[in-house]
């Protein structure tokens, strides 16, 4: 069995990946890494590099699904663990989600919507090197070799299109704005073309309620929760990752004018699909 988790990034994904690796029977992955251990061997081909191209077009998804994510990986897979489940856990799942149900049709999915605010803030760099890369980073700094090398697989605005237009003048803020929002309104319409089997999960409520928001995600992965949940969660809290040295960006209200608008326009248009987008 194959299920996997999508989000923007920055919403736990090291720490659950850690946590359902632990379960019985189950192998999970953290960007094709086994658990969160990225000094390992992947379990499954790597294919980051492959995200941007997906997200432009549909056809690379589902070549890149059929090369790298067959029932016949997943199964060779489980077969060298042990395990009777997969869970693959990813940033670039959002743009290969259609395809990852299709080819396993059994399988399910889970998207984490985090808040814009909070995802925009986390995922921003102005300056240093970023550890954890997931977002756009100021246009005028310089990149590390690594930095550049994750950059070429992030999706941007495809060309003809406004938002490809203004790319050039956007701010840090304004582009990873639009990277949420665009990340989201994809999962949000995999999850409606596939109601029965993707499920959306708000990043509060694991800040809120740590067990309620894993049990959550086990109901929906089909999943049996451990008797002993609480305790495998806490000795998967060291894998959650965080900003050494914190938000580079203050809160919406000392945004300018164009990102504050931006932040609004997006957040509607997230809400419209999802009535229960958080914000804040």
């Amino acid at each position: 069995m194959f299920h996997f988790i999508a989000s923007t990034g920055r919403t736990a994904t090291t720490f659950l990946a850690a946590f359902l690796d632990t379960l019985d029977g189950v192998t999970a992955c953290h960007e094709g890494y086994p658990g969160s251990d990225k000094t390992a061997e992947p379990i499954l081909p790597l294919i980051n590099l492959e995200n941007a191209l997906c997200y432009r077009k549909p056809s690379a998804a589902r070549e890149v699904v059929e090369t790298k994510r067959s029932p016949l990986q997943i199964e060779k897979a489980l077969a060298v663990y042990g395990s009777h489940t997969l869970v693959d856990v990813a940033y670039y799942n959002p743009v290969i989600a259609r395809a990852l149900l299709q080819q396993h049709p059994e399988g399910r999915m889970v998207a984490i919507i985090r808040d814009c605010a909070g995802f925009v803030r986390s995922a921003t760099c102005l300056e240093g090197e970023d550890p954890l890369p997931v977002g756009w980073p100021a246009p005028e700094k310089a990149l590390t070799e690594r930095e550049k090398f994750i950059a070429m697989g992030r999706i941007k605005p495809a060309r003809g299109t406004v938002e490809h237009d203004a790319w050039g003048h956007w701010s840090a803020i304004c582009r990873n704005i639009w990277l949420w929002r665009e990340t989201n309104r994809i999962l949000l319409e995999t999850v409606h073309a596939f109601p029965d089997r993707a499920t959306v999960l708000d990043f509060r409520q694991l800040g809120n309620d740590r067990s309620a928001f894993l049990g959550a995600l086990l109901d929906a992965l089909s999943l049996s929760r451990p008797d002993n949940l609480d305790a495998l969660a806490s000795a998967c809290m060291d894998k959650q990752n965080s900003k050494p040295s914190g938000y580079q960006i203050p809160a919406p209200p000392e945004w300018t004018g164009e990102e504050r608008d931006m932040l609004a326009r997006a957040q509607q248009q997230i809400n419209e699909m999802y009535e229960h987008v958080p914000t804040h």
